[in-house]
C-alpha cells in the first residue's frame, strides 16, 4: 500500500529529553490493537525527528490497514480514499498533500495519471470512485435476489477467494485481467467443472453489480466458454455448468420455477416432479410411487425422498388439498410434456441436464453411488449394491448438499 504525503508536525512532540512521535489509535481499532496510542522516540533534535516521522507513519498506516482487513488496498484505492484519510479542511491542507502528491510522482510511487487525478482529488476538482466493500457488495446483492443461507455462503466464500487471489479489497477494484488470471489459477488446481461452476457463481454476483452499478464491467462474463475440452462427456458437463443459471437469477413463470427447483433440489425426473399428488408431500419428506393417473420408469423408481427446507411451498400446495399438484401438465399419461424450452430459458439448461447437476453435485460433496442411486431411483450397478439399506441420516444429508 502507497501512503500520500502528509504535514507532520502533528505527530511530533517535544518531550524533555528530545523529541518523541505519538500517533492516536483510531477509536474503532482500540480494542483490537490493545492500545490507544503509538508513541517512539524521535531523537534529540527537531531535524531528526521529522526525518524519522515518515517511517513511523508508514508503519502505523500498516497496522491500521492490517485492523481493517485493508492492508491489499491498490494504489488507486489509495487515492479515491484521499478525502477520507486526510483531513483538506484548509488550504494550506491541500497544498501539503498536494506537495507530497508530487514527491511519490518523482519517486516513481505514482505515475503522471495517478498524481495528476490524486492531486484534482484532493483540490476537489473531482469525486473520487465510490467503491463498495465486499460485505457491502453482499448485502445489496442479498437484497435484490433474496439467496438461500447456503447460496449466501458460496457467494461470500466465492468472493473472498477471488478478493485474496486478486490482491485487491473492494470487488469493485477488481479487473477483466484479474478474472482472466484466476481463471488460469483455478484451472491449474481443480477440475474443470469445478473451475467453469466457481467462475459462474462469480459471474452471476458481477451481473448483479451491473444491476448495482451500470457502469460497472462484468469481468466475468464469458470466460468458461474459452476453456478448452478434451472429451464428449467433459464436454457436455462443460456446456451444461456454462448455461446454468443459479436459481437467484431464474425469472418465469412461478408454476415452472416450482417445478424446475423441485427437480435440482431432489434429483427427480421432470415427470415425477410434475405427477405430484398432494398424497406424496408429507411434512419431511416426498414419496415417488405409481399413482393411477401417473405411472414411474422402474420399479427402483418408487423411493421416499428428503423435502429440503427450500421446498416447503409444495406442503402449502398440498394442503387441504388431493389429487396432482399441477393437473395442468397432463397429457394423456405423460406429465410435464413441452416444459423443455422453458426449462432452458428459465435456468439455462433442460430438465434432464437439471437432474445430472443434482447427481454431479453429489458425487463432488463425496456421497457415494449408492446414496446417489437410492435418491435418483437408479437400479444398482452390482448385485453387491442391491443389498442393505442407505441410512436415512445420509439421505437427509445428501438433499442438504443439493441446495
Amino acid at each position: 500500500m502507497i501512503v500520500a504525503f502528509r504535514k507532520h508536525a502533528s505527530y511530533i512532540r517535544k518531550g524533555r529529553a528530545g523529541y518523541q512521535l505519538q500517533r492516536g489509535v483510531p477509536k474503532a481499532l482500540q480494542g483490537h490493537l490493545g492500545r490507544t496510542q503509538w508513541k517512539e522516540p524521535g531523537g534529540a533534535t527537531l531535524r531528526e525527528a521529522q526525518a524519522r516521522v515518515s517511517g513511523f507513519l508508514a508503519r502505523t498506516d500498516q497496522l491500521i490497514a492490517e485492523a481493517k482487513g485493508e492492508d491489499r488496498l491498490s494504489t488507486e484505492e489509495v487515492i479515491d480514499l484521499i478525502p477520507k484519510a486526510f483531513r483538506l479542511d484548509t488550504k494550506q491542507e491541500v497544498e501539503d498533500l498536494v506537495l507530497g502528491i508530487e514527491m511519490l510522482r518523482v519517486n516513481g510511487a505514482y505515475t503522471n495519471e495517478q498524481a495528476d487525478r490524486a492531486i484534482r482529488i484532493a483540490r476537489g476538482q473531482e469525486d473520487p470512485r465510490k467503491f463498495l466493500t465486499a460485505t457491502e457488495f453482499l448485502e445489496m446483492a442479498a437484497r435484490i435476489k433474496t439467496p438461500a443461507p447456503r447460496t449466501f455462503e458460496k457467494w461470500e466464500a466465492s468472493l473472498k477467494s477471488f478478493l485474496q487471489f486478486a490482491n485487491v479489497t473492494y470487488p469493485t477494484a477488481a479487473t477483466r485481467d484479474h478474472a482472466v488470471a484466476y481463471r488460469g489459477h483455478l484451472l491449474e488446481r481443480l477440475a474443470v467443472s469445478t473451475v467453469v461452476t466457481t467462475l459462474s457463481t462469480l459471474a452471476g454476483l458481477w451481473a448483479l453489480m451491473e444491476e448495482i452499478n451500470p457502469m460497472q464491467e462484468n469481468i466475468f462474463k464469458g470466460l468458461t466458454k474459452r476453456l478448452r475440452i478434451r472429451t464428449n462427456a467433459e464436454s457436455q458437463r462443460m456446456e451444461e455448468a456454462e448455461s446454468f443459471k443459479s436459481p437467484e437469477l431464474w425469472e418465469g413463470n412461478p408454476q415452472h420455477i416450482m417445478i424446475f427447483k423441485a427437480i435440482l433440489l431432489t434429483g427427480c425426473r421432470l415427470g415425477e416432479i410434475c405427477g405430484l399428488h398432494a398424497e406424496d408431500v408429507r411434512a419431511d419428506r416426498l414419496l415417488i410411487r405409481p399413482q393411477q393417473d401417473r405411472t414411474i420408469k422402474t420399479d427402483v423408481s418408487t423411493r421416499v425422498i428428503p423435502l429440503h427446507p427450500e421446498l416447503e411451498y409444495l406442503q402449502s400446495l398440498a394442503k387441504g388439498h388431493s389429487g396432482p399438484l399441477w393437473p395442468n401438465l397432463r397429457n394423456g399419461n405423460r406429465w410435464g410434456v413441452n416444459l423443455a424450452k422453458p426449462c432452458r430459458r428459465i435456468t439455462g439448461i433442460n430438465p434432464k441436464a437439471l437432474r445430472h447437476r443434482a447427481a454431479t453435485t453429489l458425487r463432488e460433496a463425496g456421497f457415494n453411488e449408492a446414496v446417489i442411486g437410492r435418491l435418483l431411483g437408479h437400479s444398482p450397478a452390482t448385485i453387491t449394491g442391491s443389498y442393505g439399506a442407505v441410512p436415512w441420516e445420509r439421505l437427509v444429508e445428501a438433499v442438504a448438499a443439493l441446495g
